[in-house]
């Protein structure tokens, strides 16, 4: 059997601050989430949040401008977050997934 010699293998580092848990290969995660649009981007911090009480707490309880900026959210979209009502994560989630903003507007 051949080996592929170009393989890399990548721990994912989702934490986000302040340089994730300091894994090798963890910059993976921070270029992939980075090539994405706002929207996607947003997509992956719910996902983070799921999988991290932490980072929950930071999302739904106190809207931590640190953690917004590190997904690289606009200011428009890091304010109309902090404007939500919603007390949950499955709240946050549908308000996101119901707005129509042009920046979180799913791109092709």
């Amino acid at each position: 059997m051949a080996v592929n010699k170009n393989f890399h293998k990548a721990v994912m580092d989702v934490s986000p601050w302040p340089n994730g848990q300091g894994f090798s290969g963890g910059t993976v995660w921070w270029t992939y989430v980075m090539s994405k649009s706002e929207r996607q981007r947003l997509d992956n911090l719910i996902g983070v949040a799921l999988l991290d009480t932490a980072v929950r707490e930071q999302l739904v309880t106190r809207r931590d401008d640190g953690l917004l900026s590190a997904f690289g959210l606009s200011p428009e979209t890091k304010e109309w977050l902090k404007a939500q009502k919603a007390t949950s994560l499955v709240e946050l989630a549908e308000a996101i997934a119901a707005c129509n903003r042009p920046a979180l507007a799913e791109t092709a």
